[in-house]
């Protein structure tokens, strides 16, 4: 047991009360969170209620400033005295007057011309007036006239105290004429109409014109009103800041400008134009029919809030909305303080109870845990039964002195029925392929021959080998090459670069012979189009022939596995490559939907221009998965399942396997030692399972994957090693290999024991107890036989 392992080590004590208290934390924290949802909800409804109300009440309070307003217009609009001359009558200037003492927000009222003359009486005294105007002294109304005199329009300023006396007068020349503004275009008959907002003069204020047309005239009477009443209601609504839930609350129309809010507006406000919200994302929740009048999430400044939006006017081209914003843990923290203290007060007193109840449980495990260190340690004879009040625990003690009875027999069986089981499997992979047959078979057979010729041998070398060695060697030499199963076929009998299913070089033929078509075709048309030319096209048709003839020989060699592949190669490959020809079929018809799926790009109109050779997008199949192995091995992964790219695979420099064909091979390596892991073995048959993750690399030419030194194989590793080698160069299994001899296999024997490939010793017991000799006569065939001289490699 390694350090690490004991130091996360616990008693059973710990255990016990720690999922004890897990079992329970858990139980309370399902109940709180249930409580916890609750309150949730519970504050949810509380505040949506409370913002409905203030939305109600907001709602209430402008449709009773539109309608007092509206009752204003319609009154005056019918006023008999209202007009005299083209000019206001003294009755409608004191009547008018009036109005705007009786309500601030008020401040002028106007009538329009339709010759574009102006009356308008403007209120001095109110804040949002006088900073725009000169002053005056003792002054408190204007009226500012614009009539036509002679062949100028004339700006008339009237001033008038309090009780409408005379003051003082200065006029002006002008240009304006009221028929081209805003107000008096959009008026209507018996129904006031409001105008966009827009900023008072040198003030924070923000303006608004309510007009209507004065029956059977195209006179228009339009009252000029400040929307500070808006701003000072909405301060009101969260009376001396007592309720945390109203402490923004923002009051805007449906293009984001402001109308009023609790905040300060020094902040929110620039004086050179129109106010807006300060949260776009309040303007676009209003834009939304389903988030009104509920409760939003929504970040700002990566802070989490509600947003609540509601329609408050809606008699407007613009309508107005009401906005209340709340920090969710505004809302939330109250609940969550709570369910915190009940969760802690609960765990408390869970720990104190799980301690107190365990102690006479825990005494029994540890007494049991002993009876099953007996049973890890297969002293079986020496269990002994366990006095104790729990049933559970006593039937446990009953039953594995029981089962240590019959322990023993089960692991001969099991023993028995894995080897069989690993002898099957390695017949049926022989069964599996014709170019595999019998290597299963054969690998064990050499394999034994010369571990029992190590077992004879006096030679200092194998003096560590031994009867058990030679049991385990038997059993795990039949399970080798386990993970060819998981191998696909056309891997493992890839005879030509371009071999798929079937060998892709008779399709490229196929284009070749289209291109071959092509020149002929062109060669007719144009023979025929200039028949004094026919010689000259003649002659360029044999040559472009010839040419194609070459590129194919060349395109075809180079698909061979023996063929290797040069810079020059690569450059002549890709310029054959490049040569076009035009597909005049869909190539997305008769696919199966696993072929789809490997389709890119969008459809190519007909004809499509294709080239000669290419690597599609649709020639790479992705990795899904890679078989996972805990034993230290490693192997470098592939970045595709498969490759099938033309250029691809022709551009393989030695034999005809691409880096993703290599990785699945090697890949067998993992799936075999996975496959007898999951075998019931015993501890014994387990520590040999390594032998089989070292020989493979070497075999491949690749880095050792278990970062093994020669030193440091085992005796039955090297057997299997030097075996399989063996076996491999002179047996047929695969196609893109050749078969030796047997001198040529023993000189490449040799060869690999000088690099340290191969154990010399090994090599040298093989030659000189006649194992050779022995498997070559029973399994070669009689032309690979032939005189070897071993002396040459003995001495």
């Amino acid at each position: 047991m390694s350090s690490k392992t004991k130091k996360t080590t616990r008693s059973i004590r710990f255990t016990l009360i720690r999922t004890f208290i897990f079992l329970c934390f858990l139980v309370t924290t399902v109940a709180i969170g249930l409580q916890y949802y609750t309150s949730q909800s519970i504050a949810q409804k509380s505040a949506l209620q409370l913002f409905n109300t203030k939305a109600l009440i907001i709602s209430n309070n402008i449709k009773q400033k539109d309608n007092v307003i509206n009752h204003y217009s319609t009154l005056l609009s019918k006023f008999n005295k209202l007009i005299i001359n083209q000019k206001l009558h003294p009755d409608a200037l004191q009547l008018f007057a009036n109005i705007m003492e009786e309500n601030k927000s008020y401040n002028s009222i106007s009538l329009g011309f339709k010759n574009g003359d102006l009356q308008q009486l403007i209120h001095l005294n109110k804040p949002q007036n006088n900073q725009d105007l000169p002053k005056v002294e003792s002054a408190t109304w204007l009226l500012v006239s614009i009539a036509k005199q002679g062949d100028q329009k004339i700006r008339q300023f009237s001033y008038f105290d309090d009780t409408f006396h005379f003051i003082s007068q200065h006029q002006e020349t002008t240009d304006d004429n009221v028929t081209n503004l805003s107000w008096y275009k959009e008026a209507k008959i018996l129904t006031t109409n409001k105008s966009k907002l827009f900023p008072l003069a040198n003030s924070s204020s923000l303006g608004q014109t309510s007009s209507i047309t004065i029956p059977h005239t195209k006179t228009v009477l339009a009252i000029d009103i400040t929307l500070d009443p808006f701003s000072e209601f909405v301060q009101k609504t969260n009376d001396n800041n007592q309720n945390q839930l109203l402490d923004e609350i923002y009051l805007f129309n449906g293009t984001g400008h402001l109308l009023g809010s609790n905040q300060k507006l020094i902040e929110l406000n620039n004086t050179d134009k129109l106010s807006f919200i300060p949260y776009p994302e309040l303007t676009e929740l209003a834009l939304h029919q389903t988030s009104l009048n509920k409760l939003n999430s929504i970040i700002i400044n990566d802070k989490p809030y509600y947003a609540y939006v509601a329609e408050v006017d809606d008699k407007t081209t613009i309508n107005s909305y009401l906005a209340i914003l709340v920090p969710k843990e505004t809302l939330l923290l109250p609940s969550i303080k709570t369910s915190i203290q009940i969760s802690a007060l609960c765990l408390a007193l869970l720990l104190i109870l799980s301690w107190c109840f365990s102690s006479p449980l825990t005494n029994t495990i540890k007494a049991l845990l002993g009876e099953t260190k007996k049973v890890k340690s297969q002293d079986y004879t020496q269990l002994q039964h366990i006095v104790s009040r729990v049933t559970e625990i006593k039937e446990l003690n009953s039953s594995m002195v029981e089962m240590s009875q019959i322990i023993e027999e089960y692991q001969v069986q099991q023993k028995q029925m894995t080897a069989l089981f690993i002898k099957q499997t390695a017949q049926a992979m022989d069964d599996k392929s014709p170019y595999t047959f019998g290597h299963a078979n054969r690998v064990p057979e050499l394999g034994l021959m010369l571990a029992k010729a190590s077992l004879k041998s006096d030679s200092p070398a194998f003096e560590l080998a031994n009867e058990d060695m030679l049991n385990e060697f038997s059993s795990n030499v039949w399970s080798h090459h386990y993970g060819k199963l998981t191998t696909a076929q056309q891997v493992v009998s890839k005879g030509t670069k371009l071999e798929a299913s079937y060998n892709r070089i008779h399709e490229i033929r196929m284009r070749f012979e289209i291109l071959w078509r092509d020149a002929e075709i062109n060669y007719f048309k144009q023979s025929r189009a200039n028949p004094e030319q026919n010689k000259p096209l003649k002659e360029a048709l044999i040559k472009q022939q010839l040419q194609l003839m070459r590129d194919f020989g060349f395109v075809a060699k180079a698909n061979l596995g023996d063929t290797e592949i040069t810079e020059q190669d690569l450059l002549r490959l890709h310029k054959i490559g490049a040569q076009t020809w035009f597909r005049y079929f869909d190539d997305r018809l008769g696919l199966s939907s696993i072929e789809k799926l490997n389709l890119t790009g969008k459809k190519q109109k007909l004809p499509a221009q294709e080239t000669l050779l290419s690597d599609k997008k649709e020639h790479i199949i992705k990795r899904n998965n890679i078989t996972q192995v805990d034993s230290g091995i490693k192997i470098e992964v592939a970045d595709h399942l498969y490759n099938f790219g033309e250029l691809y695979n022709l551009s393989i420099p030695h034999g005809t396997l691409t880096v993703e064909d290599k990785f699945e091979i090697n890949q067998s390596i993992i799936n075999t030692i996975n496959l007898l892991k999951a075998l019931p073995t015993t501890h014994k048959q387990a520590t040999e399972i390594k032998d089989l993750s070292t020989y493979h690399p070497a075999l491949k030419r690749v880095i050792s994957p278990s970062k093994l030194e020669e030193k440091e194989f085992s005796i039955t590793q090297n057997i299997l090693l030097i075996t399989d080698i063996f076996e491999t160069l002179t047996s047929i299994k695969k196609p893109q290999q050749p078969v030796e001899s047997l001198s040529n296999a023993i000189d490449i024997l040799h060869q690999l024991a000088i690099d340290q490939i191969i154990d010399i010793n090994l090599f040298k017991l093989f030659l000189s107890s006649g194992v050779y000799i022995k498997y070559a006569n029973k399994f070669l065939h009689e032309t690979q036989i032939g005189e070897v001289e071993i002396s040459k490699y003995l001495n």
